[in-house]
């Protein structure tokens, strides 16, 4: 069986992340992805720009000694737009039209534009939103369909990625959409250590695809349990046992069975099934592999087992899934 880890970890450098808060900035949409990004794991630059060296945020708070816009950006950077309380009033007259002119100019230098909340107002606002599926907070869908009647403007969802342009919905959602892109560029492990740093084990979904698996079910407090879900995480293809678990977690198996469940909600192999599942997914989306070389790589007995697990639990086959996964990234390009 394979001993690789569930989702390698990228080889790219670590990108610049500019934040760029405006006045009346929310603290929960600055304060959520600046705690995923600013996290030890992840040794990337991290950068709070703004057209004003200093601006009071929504909730009072003062804030000083932002960057200016910077005239120059690095190569391989990231440019996430914070929400505020007043970005539509703002959009509307001339305080932010220096920043929308220099994001319009700017923009072409980023490789992955984001947006909190009502900052994806900014990017309709700028144009850059043109086609591209995207979301907002629920009380501010109508006025970015306004303000860019050619987006896709989706409703009801946590946050949508469409190529290089991720945004999200209301305040906390910033940590999701941020969990998200570290989950990309550093890989599911990284991504699963930065989420229990913040203890946020659970995350949620976005569009129409999950998340991450490896972030559901986390949502406890029991050390025995997470370590397992670790070592299932670390290794989904080896031939996992409840009797090896239960010796691991160093408890009798039914003891760890009734653990488990009471923990994450799940019985202890129905998730070693998802977590093979998910492998096989990534595997899927990532590699050309031939399925009986991801079969054989997530602990499946053979082809057929991992084609009937598809069917029971996602509704299409591997192949199906391929395809479509490969078609929406072309559509994303």
């Amino acid at each position: 069986m394979s001993s690789q880890p569930a989702s390698a970890e990228t080889s790219e450098p670590c990108p610049d992340i500019h934040l760029l808060v405006l006045p009346r900035v929310h603290i929960l949409d600055l304060a959520g992805p600046a705690q995923v990004f600013a996290s030890e794991h992840l040794n990337c630059r991290l950068s709070y720009i703004s057209p004003q060296p200093a601006l009071r945020s929504s909730q009072g708070l003062s804030l000083c000694e932002l960057q200016s816009l910077p005239t120059e950006v690095p190569a391989n950077s990231w440019l996430v737009v914070i929400g505020s309380s007043l970005m539509e009033q703002q959009l509307r007259g001339d305080e932010l039209r220096s920043t929308i002119d220099w994001l319009r100019n700017a923009q072409h230098n980023y490789c992955r534009l984001a947006a909190v909340c009502s900052g994806s107002l900014l990017l309709g606002r700028a144009g850059l939103l043109e086609g591209v599926r995207c979301t907002t907070h629920h009380d501010l869908t109508g006025q970015l369909r306004s303000l860019a009647p050619r987006a896709q403007v989706q409703d009801n969802t946590l946050f949508v990625e469409h190529g290089r342009i991720v945004t999200s919905a209301g305040i906390s959602t910033g940590i999701d959409l941020s969990l998200h892109l570290v989950a990309q560029h550093w890989g599911a492990r990284v991504a699963q250590m930065v989420a229990r740093d913040m203890v946020v084990y659970q995350r949620r979904h976005g569009d129409a695809q999950t998340l991450s698996f490896w972030l559901q079910h986390r949502n406890h407090v029991e050390q025995q349990i997470h370590v397992i879900q670790d070592q299932l995480m670390a290794n989904p293809g080896h031939d996992w046992r409840v009797a090896e678990l239960a010796t691991r977690a160093c408890l009798s198996e039914r003891q760890f069975r009734r653990r488990f469940e009471q923990a994450t909600g799940i019985k202890a192999q129905a998730y070693i099934r998802l977590a093979r599942l998910e492998l096989s997914r990534q595997l899927l989306s990532q590699t050309t592999l031939g399925l009986d070389r991801i079969a054989e790589r997530c602990g499946f007995g053979d082809e057929r087992s991992l084609r009937r697990l598809w069917q029971q639990l996602s509704g299409e086959s591997p192949n199906e899934f391929r395809k479509h996964s490969r078609s929406a990234a072309t559509e994303g390009g």
